[in-house]
């Protein structure tokens, strides 16, 4: 079988008269949230370029939440339990909550059962080969895929990641690749579309109350905080990203790329700042807005587990001051209390977690910090047929103010005095 000489087909079935349709699944890293489903549209773009077919197989999410000791002990009775019955209880959950049971091909139907499931390394096909352009990779998938087809014509192909995805840049260079061959996300609208058709399908059988108040521009503010956070000890700071915790003597020992990357409470106060303009140009009884952030409980919890893993050394000094810094970083959010039209979603808990998806797939106005779980989130569960906008905090606030204004003209009428 020559899979890279097949055009896809529309029926879904094996039983082509003319031209064979070669199926692709994907395995990822896995990750949180924003990362797997990025990652997704990376493979799914590399099998829509070879003309393959998506078939959806679970993902299987990183948990975020439940760091106390009860909760890490649930966690594990869970994992063991998921284990012996093969099932993973939170991603099933998501899952259903995202509406990817509603995907029209899914590897668990009938026409696939007897299917041989072929895993192709695409970051090692894509380093080893050091490609540079889209023929050389699309070449490169191909040939690796011949090589290792059986002459059984009832194969899927497993696109798969590893975590090397993520060394030296590999993944966003990936990206860019991509990106240069279909600059307007042709080969992408199809999985939006599916997604987002199957997201506002599952929000019709599970409702999801979130505070927008209609005729309003529905404003999310997302503030990313508790996995990369500096916590200043005085004499030296702690920097946590992800689950990595590291101390540095000053702010002079961080790198461009750490320096851009550790949040603050700065960016709730440019939030702040931001809204103040925005409601004083405009009106305040035009918008409805949420304020959104992980919070800092996982930033204490993953210092206070280096520090016993004996990863980092502090003082008794330095451990007093830790304790009496975790009392309050949480009170930065009660700043927004001053607005009666804005809400705030803070922590990590299962309720926080399915409404801020919720109020980002229904946001016209995305206002972002670091990282990419609201606009990975907006651009692909999103109702396609919507205009909206996603600005970055802090980067430019005159051009944020311009972009909320054409939105708000495009839905409210805009006073005279404006």
């Amino acid at each position: 079988m020559k899979p890279y000489s097949t055009i896809v087909q529309t029926n879904g079935s094996f039983n082509n008269q003319d031209k064979e349709e070669v199926f692709f699944t994907v395995k990822l890293v896995k990750s949180g949230l924003a990362d797997m489903l990025w990652q997704l549209s990376l493979l799914y773009r590399i099998g829509q370029l070879c003309d393959y077919t998506y078939v959806h197989t679970p993902l299987a999410y990183e948990k975020r939440y439940e760091l106390n000791f009860q909760g890490k002990i649930i966690k594990k009775i869970e994992t063991t339990v998921n284990k012996l019955l093969k099932t993973d209880k939170y991603s099933d959950k998501l899952s259903n909550f995202l509406g990817f049971d509603n995907w029209e091909q899914n590897i668990s139907d009938r026409e696939f059962t007897n299917c041989k499931i072929i895993p192709i390394p695409i970051d090692e096909i894509y380093h080893e080969n050091k490609i540079s352009n889209i023929e050389q990779l699309k070449e490169s998938v191909k040939k690796f895929i011949a090589e290792v087809t059986p002459s059984s014509k009832k194969v899927i192909y497993c696109l798969t990641f590893r975590p090397q995805l993520y060394e030296g840049r590999r993944a966003f260079r990936l990206d860019e690749l991509l990106n240069s061959a279909d600059p307007e996300g042709i080969t992408l609208k199809a999985l939006k579309l599916q997604l987002s058709k199957n997201y506002h399908k599952a929000r019709q059988n599970k409702p999801v109350h979130i505070p927008f108040k209609p005729q309003t521009v529905k404003i999310v503010i997302h503030l990313r905080k508790g996995d990369r956070m500096l916590v200043n000890l005085n004499k030296k700071l702690i920097g946590v990203f992800s689950s990595q915790v590291k101390v540095f003597e000053s702010i002079n020992d961080l790198d461009e790329w750490e320096i851009n990357n550790y949040s603050n409470s700065n960016d709730t106060n440019k939030a702040d700042t931001l809204l103040q303009k925005i409601f004083s140009k405009y009106g305040k009884e035009n918008f409805s807005v949420i304020v959104m952030s992980d919070g800092y409980e996982r930033t204490f919890q993953n210092i206070r587990h280096a520090i016993f893993k004996g990863e980092i050394k502090l003082s008794e000094e330095e451990k007093t001051q830790l304790n009496n810094i975790e009392r309050t970083p949480n009170k930065e959010f009660e700043v927004f209390s001053k607005y009666s039209n804005v809400y705030t979603i803070v922590g990590e808990s299962e309720k926080n977690t399915f409404e801020s998806i919720h109020a980002i797939v229904c946001a016209d106005i995305i206002i972002k910090t670091t990282g990419g779980f609201a606009w990975v989130l907006h651009s692909l569960f999103k109702r396609q047929d919507r205009s909206s906008s996603v600005v970055q905090l802090g980067q430019n606030d005159d051009l944020a103010i311009e972009k909320i204004g054409l939105c708000l003209a495009n839905n409210i009428a805009i006073p005279k005095n404006s």
